[in-house]
């Protein structure tokens, strides 16, 4: 075996063995035709093209939607369904960001938030852009509008000051926006769009009350993922159960920062805390019943 040969099985082991079994031959085969040179085969290595196309083929087969391969493991299906419903989650906690942003600013329009007010805020407004987009099927707008309130994040860090806020308070808004980068592959369904309607509703209902007080709000979002998430165990909805686990998991981190002693959240931010613990270890499903791998 040549060290190209070598190399480019190294890294096919980006994919998932399942795929491997079957094509991993034949992709190598391709690879290395008509390159038959001895000092090629020693000392070349695998193109940047072709790195990027072996990546995104393991993200689009490691979380796959079922329709764009063939014999794909339930278990994969399932993964794939999973880390969708929480990107999904966070596009929606980004539109109760975003609309908690537009009004705070209207609150203190004239006071002391006016100082606060900048060009650059209006990057706040892209869940709704991100929103809109993926529903109607443009998934890359959708990712880079859905990037521009992270890009603020980062921004951030450069202000030693905010360090520690940004890093709780942000890590449930970047984890869901990695999931919604990657679950959202060109082989992935689009969302229903009626129903996630109803959902972008609520969660600007809900960036309401975060606007006007950002802790009432922050609890609230606490509240209704434990509520939803007993709903999906009696619904027997193990995608969007284990998601809103996940997320739960993601919301504890931020929710404990407010268990600190400030002000009256102590004892609401401790009890939603314990719910969302309990909803992350809850069964997801009602009946016993296992993927098949």
């Amino acid at each position: 075996m040549s060290n190209l040969e070598r190399r480019y099985r190294a890294l096919l082991g980006v994919l998932p063995r399942w795929y491997r079994q079957d094509r991993e031959e034949e992709m190598v085969g391709i690879f290395l035709a008509e390159r038959d040179d001895e000092l090629d085969l020693e000392h070349s290595w695998p193109g940047w093209g072709e790195t990027g196309a072996i990546l995104a083929l393991s993200v689009r087969t490691h979380l796959a939607a079922g329709a764009g391969m063939s014999s794909v493991p339930a278990k994969v299906v399932w993964r794939g369904e999973v880390v969708r419903a929480l990107g999904m989650l966070g596009l929606l906690l980004g539109l109760f960001y975003a609309t908690a942003a537009v009004v705070g600013l209207a609150v203190g329009f004239g006071g002391p938030y006016q100082q606060d007010v900048a060009w650059w805020r209006v990057l706040e407004l892209g869940p709704f852009v991100a929103f809109g987009a993926l529903l109607g099927g443009r998934r890359t707008l959708a990712k880079v509008a859905a990037g521009a309130p992270v890009l603020l994040a980062v921004v951030s860090l450069g202000q030693p000051g905010y360090l520690l806020t940004w890093s709780v308070f942000q890590l449930p808004s970047l984890v869901t926006f990695v999931c919604l980068c990657l679950g959202f592959h060109r082989e992935a369904p689009t969302p229903p769009a009626r129903r996630l309607l109803w959902w972008g509703g609520g969660a600007v209902l809900l960036g309401v009350v975060g606007g006007v007080s950002a802790g009432a709000g922050m609890l609230t979002v606490g509240l209704v993922t434990v509520v939803v998430r007993v709903v999906a165990f009696l619904r027997d909805d193990p995608v969007l159960g284990r998601a809103l686990s996940l997320f739960a998991v993601l919301q504890l981190v931020p929710l404990l920062y407010l268990v600190i002693p400030s002000g009256g959240f102590v004892v609401p931010a401790g009890v939603l805390a314990l719910l969302l613990l309990l909803s992350a270890v809850a069964p997801v499903r009602r009946r016993a019943q296992r993927v098949q791998a």
